[in-house]
Order: structure tokens, then C-alpha cells, then sequence
């Protein structure tokens, strides 16, 4: 066994430049000394170890660790998108607003040195109090998209010009986001008040005239007060529940969405029809079955451009999420800091490894009875294929491949139809396939690492790049999946006993260390463990607390239990713990594999549309092939892919584990340094400019192709650069939409 040198890392670095891109052939030869040589110029007798069987040793229970009595399972379970109940808005009304008269008997007037060509690339979010029903959706699409802004409640805070102009008469806002329409609380049944008095309304609109800045109300009930957008409610039509369709000009907000209508669930809406008014033009985005309209951009008479919803958003509503990429074009012209990207990631663990297999039957476990064949690991290359070909918005998919390389036999040929005397055709097969997957390191013998030593976990991890690199495997050497993601301090308090998060603080420093040493620089989390992941940033990783050289970057799991290989199989044990008399029963009755596909491809679908990078996991189990082009994770792969195409054109991406974290990385840096940046967008030039407080940070920005030197890429037909900050800032030319 090696000692842990700190040459390692030096020596490890020159062997990935390679990254199984060097010299190949069929079987690894011996050189002029006598030295058989694999990939990469790694020799094999700097393995320790390989070959033998492995049993990846999961440490779960039958029923899977998590569950929770009377929960929906990924909703108040692990699988949550924040932790949330299921929301319901069908209660979510609104009505008629009166508005206060104020102190002031006008508008307060705008400074004189307003420069109105000139605002910065931030949103101001208005709501009454923290009740308000679009203040939660505001936060998140925001967030999602990486772009600064302020909120103010109007039940406790004054709006005035001081609040949206600069001392400079730089306009503070590019936009105004309205959490409902008339920022109204309930001050008697039925009675709605508005938080704004008559001279905060007139002082807003003033701004948002002057300024040219646009407002978007989240939710609003169609009335005239505290302005009339040309809208009226229809009585008796109010539900909970409809179908929104794209009108003809509202193709030009949400250019992205299909032709199917968007559907509308539990959250209350107020149908309505045009009302013509005098000097506002009113053009409908949305309408549902009867020609209603739920949506509208409106023009008032001064000039102020509107964007209104008559339907209630919730962060956690898939209407709300497909609605919003639109909803932030629009409001921000398509110019902002920050930038929004969808992902589809599936990491399949454990490869060349042994799992256990669920007997439907009896509801056991054999224990390491499963290893992947041949036919299922070319099968996996020939179904990835299928859903590039069939789902053109997923045309990069790709499953990423966590290898342990205790079970690879090294020294097996390259082929992709090994014969019989070929002692392991999976590794065989393996490195047929080195090149159409993306493979990451998962330790070489898949043990917990809670407590391991340093020179150990070195070991585990080094060891296995090594293996992967003489076998020719495309690394993403930079990344690391620890077995069951442990040493991160979620872990047994004793031996059988359910996990429990003891926080990153509980971590194994001596895993941290080997990691680095080893060359990595992402390791996956958990985003089912509260302190695995970054509630306050969702689009960020966490730079380890013990290790800040390591960023932590989170994987989504799946119901799609790490023991099963058939639909029989998944089922029986998904109806094992939420099925009537499961031990965490959900569903009123038990699930056909159909309906199971529906409910988790549900799941999969809200973390697609989150516009978070993570991952999902699922095992070599999985890729069974149950029957000719179909196995457990595919089949939950195009149940989620069906009901994306049918709704949105936007690419979704699938990124390596080193570009993943390379991405990560950038996002989190940006969402760390956004608040200390100044961005004006002079509209007279159409050009931005940006300086920093502090630094020179990496900034995203979207609407522009950047400095020169910019990493550019073009997504959703909008341009979206990455550069960083000069140190006496950066001008750029932006084009609005």
C-alpha cells in the first residue's frame, strides 16, 4: 500500500491529462521492461487491488430510511423540493381592493437630477406581509434565476421616492414585481384593503412611467382598483382548477412553451374577460376551454407597461415554474443579471459492484445477488441513444457512471462481445463502453468512510482513479461519490440504527483530506439531508466548512428503491411503505407500475423545472434490463423527458460531473458576490455597467455576449456570458427583447 505523500497529488494531476485520451489497445501489454501498462501510462503495479468480488453493502433497511407516516412521498419525504406540504391555493381569494388615502395628496415628486435612461439591474418585490400569496413564488423564481433584489413590505414600510432613485438619479429597479395586484390584506371578511396608500400607488406609477420600468403582478383579482388593466372577472366562473392556453400574443412572452395548455391545479383563479377602457390596450396571454383570459399584458394610459395573472403562483406549482422563464423575460426585457438553465442528470452508483435484489414474493432482500450482464450495460448505451433520438429537447443526455473498481477486472480486453473465456465480460464490455458514458470515482471497495483513516480513504479513493485510468475510462477525475455518501456526517449514531444528520460539522476531516489529495474537487451530497444542501440558495453547492477546497454538490434521490431491477419489483416495495398498510402509507390504494411511473416522473418533472443542476441517483440494479429497450431507470428517465417535451422547448442539460461542478462552482461564487454589484443599464446605449464592492468576481449575465474573452452560450435564444468583473468595473453592450 502506498504512503500518503504529498507528491501524490502532483502525480496524479500529470497521469489525468490524459483522462482516457491516451494510447489504447485491445488488451493491456507488457512494456520493454516487462511492465504491463494500461491506459493513460498507468501501470498495473501501481494497483493494490482489483478484480475480486465486491458487494456494494448498502447499510438500508427493506423499508427505506426516511419514510413518513401519512406523508406524499417527495413531498414531506426525502424527496422534497423544499421541505413543503403539497401546496393548495384553491382558498387563495381576492376581491375588490380599497386603497387608504394617504398624507400626501399627490404623487411625491421624483428628484430633479433623475437620469430616466438609466436603472439598475435589480427587482424590487412589493407585498403586504409575509402571508402574501405571490411573495414566496417572487423569492424563488428571482433566486432560480440568479437576479438581485429588494423586498418591502408595504404593511410596515413607506414607499417613497428616496426608495426607487438614487441619490446619483439612478432609478434603483429595472422592474417591479407586485405580489398580488392591489398588495391587499383582509381586514374584515371580505373586506380587502391595500397596503399602499393612494400617494405610494401614484408615487410607484410615477417611477414606473418616468423610468420605463415594468411591473408584473403575480396574482390578482381583475378590478379597477388601484388601476384598471382592462380586465374584468366573469361572476360565477371562479375555480380551482383549469387549463391555461397560449394566445397568439402570448407567444412572445413565453416563447418556449408547446402547443398543450399549462394546467392549472388547486390554485384559486379568477376567469375574466377584456373590458375595453380608454387609453389602455389590453392584449390576453392566457385563456382556458371557454375563451376566459387569465393572463394579460396591459398598457396603461401614461405609458407603464403590465403584466397580470389571475391565477395564484406557488413556487412549488408546476403552472408557476413552466410559467416563469416567460414571466422573467418579460419583465427584465430580457436583460439581467444572473442567467437560468434547465438540467436532466441520472448517476447510476455502484457499476462493477454487487447490490441486493427485492424478492416480491416474500418481501426480502438477497443480499449482493445482482451484478449487471453484458447485455444490460450495452442495452444502457442503446437506450441513452433512444432518448436523444426520441426527446430532442434532452439531445445531450447521458448517464453518469459511479464505478467501483474493486469488481473490474483491469487486465480484461477491450470488447464489446466477449467470449467465454474472457474472465469478467462486464469489465470487458466496460471499456467497449469507456467513451459513451461519464464515468466518477465511488471509491474503489464502497465502504462507509465516516470514521476511516486518512491513509485509507487516500487509498479507497486514489486507487479507484487509478483503476479507471488503466482501463481508459473517461474520468471526470475531479469528482467523487463516496459510498452511500457518507463521511458527511449523516450516519448511524450505532450500528443499525437509522441514519441521523449530525451536520457537516460531524464530517470525517481525515475522507476531506484524502479527497483533496486524491485530486477531487466536487464530492456529491445528499439533497434529501437538511445540511447537504443550501436552503437560502438553492442553485448553490456548499463549499465544505472543514475543507472549503471541496464543494459539495447535491444529488436528488429516486423511489426507485436501490434493490429493484424489475417494475414487479420496484411496485411491491414502493407499496411496501406507502401503500394501504405500508409502513408509511400515502395512497388510498396500491399503485400499478403505470401509476407509480406517473407519480415519480411528477417528482423528477418539479426538479427539472426548478433550474437546479442536481442530479438524480439511482444504481446498476436499475439498468436491469427487464424486457428488449426497457429498464427502471430509463423508463423513469422518459416519463419525466414525456412530460417536459409536452410542455417546454427549453434544452434541458446534461453536464459532466467535472463540468457540473465546474458550473456549480461559478453559480455559487456569482450568488455569493451579486449583492456587492452595481450594474446600470443605460438605455440610451444599450450598454451595462458593472463594478463590484469588493474583487473581481465571475458574474453571470444574460442579454449579452459580454467582454471580450466572455464564456458565451446561447440558451432559450437568449445569450447568456459569464466574465469576470474588472477592477474598475466592465461595460458591456446588451441586447434587450
Amino acid at each position: 500500500m502506498k504512503s500518503l505523500s504529498p507528491l501524490l497529488p502532483l502525480t496524479l494531476l500529470l497521469a489525468l491529462t490524459a483522462c482516457g485520451g491516451g494510447p489504447s489497445a485491445t488488451t493491456p501489454t507488457p512494456d520493454t521492461s516487462g511492465e504491463i501498462v494500461g491506459e493513460n501510462g498507468v501501470k498495473l503495479s501501481e494497483i493494490t487491488r482489483y478484480g475480486e468480488p465486491l458487494h456494494a453493502g448498502h447499510h438500508h433497511p427493506v423499508t427505506p430510511a426516511g419514510a413518513v407516516p401519512g406523508a406524499p412521498p417527495g413531498v414531506v419525504g426525502p424527496q422534497s423540493l423544499g421541505g413543503a406540504a403539497r401546496p393548495d391555493l384553491s382558498g387563495a381569494r381576492l376581491g375588490p381592493a380599497t386603497v387608504p388615502h394617504g398624507a400626501a395628496l399627490r404623487a411625491q415628486a421624483l428628484p430633479a437630477n433623475a437620469q430616466t435612461n438609466k436603472v439598475a439591474l435589480r427587482i424590487l418585490v412589493l407585498h403586504a406581509g409575509a402571508g402574501d400569496f405571490g411573495l414566496g413564488p417572487a423569492r424563488a423564481l428571482l433566486r432560480q434565476h440568479g437576479i438581485p433584489f429588494d423586498t418591502l413590505d408595504a404593511t410596515t414600510q413607506a414607499l417613497t421616492p428616496e426608495r426607487l432613485v438614487g441619490p446619483d438619479g439612478v432609478g434603483r429597479y429595472a422592474g417591479v414585481i407586485l405580489a398580488s395586484n392591489a398588495l391587499t390584506t383582509e381586514s374584515s371578511p371580505g373586506m380587502y384593503t391595500s397596503a399602499l396608500d393612494d400617494s405610494e400607488w401614484a408615487t410607484l406609477f410615477g417611477y414606473e412611467a418616468a423610468f420605463k420600468v415594468r411591473q408584473l403582478a403575480l396574482f390578482g383579482y381583475p378590478g379597477v382598483t388601484p388601476e384598471d388593466y382592462g380586465l374584468r372577472a366573469v361572476p360565477g366562473t371562479e375555480t380551482a382548477n383549469t387549463d391555461a392556453s397560449v394566445t397568439t400574443a402570448g407567444r412572445g412572452v413565453f416563447t418556449d412553451l408547446t402547443n398543450q395548455a399549462v394546467p392549472v391545479r388547486l390554485a384559486y383563479t379568477y376567469p375574466s374577460r377584456v373590458e375595453s377602457v380608454p387609453g389602455v390596450s389590453t392584449q390576453p396571454l392566457l385563456q382556458d376551454a371557454s375563451g376566459n383570459v387569465l393572463a394579460v399584458t396591459s398598457t396603461a394610459a401614461d405609458g407603464r407597461e403590465r403584466l397580470l395573472l389571475t391565477m395564484a403562483e406557488n413556487e412549488y406549482m408546476n403552472h408557476t415554474q413552466l410559467l416563469g422563464p416567460g414571466l422573467i423575460g418579460w419583465l427584465t426585457r430580457g436583460v439581467f443579471l444572473g442567467e437560468y438553465r434547465r438540467f436532466l442528470g441520472v448517476d447510476i452508483d455502484d457499476w462493477f459492484a454487487a447490490d441486493d435484489r427485492y424478492d416480491a414474493a416474500t418481501r426480502t432482500l438477497a443480499a449482493d445477488s445482482y451484478r449487471l450482464g453484458v447485455s444490460d450495460a450495452l442495452a444502457t448505451k442503446a437506450q441513452q441513444e433512444t432518448v436523444r433520438r426520441d426527446f430532442p429537447v434532452a439531445a445531450n443526455f447521458r448517464y453518469a457512471i459511479m464505478y467501483n473498481g474493486l469488481g473490474a477486472d483491469v487486465l480484461a480486453p477491450r470488447t464489446c462481445t466477449p467470449g467465454s473465456n474472457v474472465r469478467d465480460p462486464l469489465s470487458a464490455v466496460s471499456k467497449c463502453l469507456r467513451s459513451d458514458f461519464d464515468w466518477v470515482n465511488h471509491t474503489r471497495d464502497h465502504p462507509l468512510m465516516d470514521v476511516m483513516n486518512r491513509q485509507d480513504s487516500f487509498e479507497q479513493i486514489f486507487q479507484n482513479t487509478l483503476i479507471g485510468l488503466f482501463m481508459g475510462l473517461k474520468l471526470s477525475e475531479k469528482s467523487l461519490v463516496t459510498g452511500e455518501m457518507s463521511g458527511l456526517g449523516y450516519k448511524e449514531p450505532a450500528d443499525g440504527q437509522p441514519k441521523q444528520d449530525y451536520g457537516l460539522a460531524a464530517s470525517n476531516p481525515a475522507m476531506l483530506q484524502a479527497a483533496q489529495a486524491s485530486g477531487v474537487r466536487y464530492l456529491a451530497s445528499n439533497r434529501s439531508v437538511a445540511s447537504q444542501w443550501n436552503a437560502n440558495c438553492p442553485s448553490c453547492g456548499i463549499y465544505h466548512p472543514m475543507n472549503t477546497n471541496i464543494l459539495l454538490v447535491p444529488r436528488w434521490p429516486v423511489n426507485v428503491y436501490y434493490y429493484a431491477t424489475t417494475p414487479d419489483e420496484a411496485v411491491t416495495s414502493y407499496n411496501a411503505v406507502y401503500g394501504p398498510g405500508g409502513t408509511a402509507p400515502y395512497w388510498p390504494s396500491n399503485l400499478t407500475y403505470p401509476q407509480f411511473l406517473d407519480r415519480e416522473s411528477d417528482l423528477g418533472f418539479q426538479h427539472v423545472l426548478s433550474g437546479a443542476a442536481w442530479p438524480h441517483y439511482m444504481h446498476q440494479t436499475n439498468l436491469n434490463q427487464y424486457a428488449p429497450g426497457h429498464s427502471l431507470a430509463t423508463d423513469w428517465v422518459r416519463a419525466v423527458l414525456t412530460k417536459y417535451a409536452a410542455a417546454s422547448t427549453l434544452p434541458l442539460n446534461t453536464l459532466r460531473w467535472n463540468d457540473l461542478g465546474a458550473y456549480v462552482d461559478a453559480r455559487t461564487r456569482y450568488e455569493g458576490a451579486k449583492d456587492g454589484l452595481t450594474a446600470v443599464w443605460d438605455r440610451s446605449t444599450n450598454t451595462v455597467r458593472v463594478s463590484s464592492a469588493s474583487g473581481t468576481p465571475r458574474i453571470f449575465m444574460t442579454g449579452t455576449a459580454g467582454p471580450a474573452g466572455a464564456s458565451v452560450e446561447t440558451y432559450g435564444g437568449r445569450s447568456i456570458a459569464l466574465f469576470p468583473v474588472g477592477t474598475g468595473g466592465t461595460t458591456v453592450t446588451v441586447t434587450p427583447r
